[in-house]
């Protein structure tokens, strides 16, 4: 961890993870005769093209807030159910946890354009609660909020649609802690 914050992953690693999710849209996407030819820049899509997909079809790509913001403790993020289990020793293959990842929370205008270049019609990403809302209710974490304001704006400047997912299983811990999470019925 340097003086600015953990090191970001490599390139390389956050390209194989971007080329991944590409790969993993294409498998399972009903494919025509013709395929389906994304004009990405460098992307081999193996001869696939957008008109075997009916008119308006939208493509793009979805991400967990957990899986890719990281910056676990940065921002005013509170902790979430996930980062207790995570860096219980033995519960992760090699001890691995959610504390950096891929980092959007500091590269998200890299990944935007990244999806850009794919081609990619628009973005489906969650909300993290704890970062919204660090003790899951009360106090709003307006530097949480701002963080979603600019992800939004720049997808929309880069000609994204964004789709956001309010919850994807990161609830709050402290919300875990004072109702039993969603078996409270103050939280349903």
């Amino acid at each position: 961890m340097g003086a600015s914050g953990p090191a970001a992953p490599p390139a390389t690693h956050r390209r194989r993870c971007i080329q991944l999710l590409l790969l993993l849209a294409l498998a399972v996407a009903p494919l025509g005769s013709r395929g389906l030819r994304v004009r990405a820049a460098g992307a081999d899509t193996g001869g696939l093209s957008r008109d075997a997909f009916p008119k308006g079809f939208v493509f793009g790509t979805a991400t967990s807030a957990y899986q890719v913001e990281g910056a676990a403790t940065s921002g005013g993020r509170g902790p979430c159910i996930w980062d207790p289990f995570v860096h219980t020793p033995g519960k992760i293959a090699e001890d691995a946890n959610a504390d950096v990842t891929t980092d959007e929370y500091h590269r998200y205008k890299e990944d935007v354009d990244l999806m850009k270049s794919l081609n990619f019609d628009a973005y489906r990403f969650s909300i993290s609660w704890s970062r919204i809302f660090p003790d899951g209710e009360g106090k709003i974490n307006e530097e949480g909020v701002q963080y979603y304001n600019n992800l939004i704006d720049y997808m929309i400047k880069q000609g994204l649609t964004p789709y956001a997912n309010l919850n994807h299983y990161d609830l709050p811990l402290a919300l875990q802690k004072k109702y039993q999470g969603w078996l409270g019925p103050k939280i349903v």
